[in-house]
């Protein structure tokens, strides 16, 4: 059976993987006046916080190019990439390579405390949740922009 923890990172991953798969790749950069960034910008944005968040802290086992921080960091916007992102492709790719490395954490590791605290989690449990709720509520965004770009298309 595996960890609930790890069940719901699965969860929300795969609902992620749904929504990013069934938008169209000319719709993944439209930049509408009513959202601060693009679909392929949250995709980025929920694969580079949950690799901080994981895989950063404790053991440092980050595997994305560090080139991502500034395209999908907190506060970046597409408005300012200087650089070509990844593709849309690229991202789900990377994605899913992440879900399997979510899979493979070892229930326990979630109970390892963090000191001092990171990002103001005291445990990587905690960043685990924190994950979680930050992707769902990035996926969430990406299926309101789909609904909002077609509706205006």
């Amino acid at each position: 059976m595996k960890h609930p923890i790890t069940f719901q990172l699965n969860m929300a991953r795969e609902w992620c993987l749904d929504v990013a798969q069934s938008c169209p790749s000319e719709l993944a950069d439209v930049q509408l006046e009513v959202f601060p960034n693009t679909i392929r910008w949250q995709l980025g944005h929920i694969l580079t916080v949950a690799e901080r968040m994981l895989f950063q802290v404790p053991f440092s086992s980050s595997l994305i190019p560090s080139s991502f921080m500034k395209w999908f960091d907190s506060g970046s916007t597409p408005r300012d990439w200087v650089d070509q992102p990844p593709t849309m492709s690229e991202l789900i790719e990377q994605l899913k390579n992440q879900q399997n490395r979510f899979i493979a954490i070892p229930a326990e590791q979630f109970e390892i405390r963090l000191d001092p605290p990171f990002f103001g989690y005291s445990s990587y449990g905690e960043c685990a949740g924190f994950v979680i709720v930050h992707e769902s509520f990035h996926v969430g965004k990406i299926d309101e922009m789909l609904r909002v770009i077609k509706y205006r298309s």
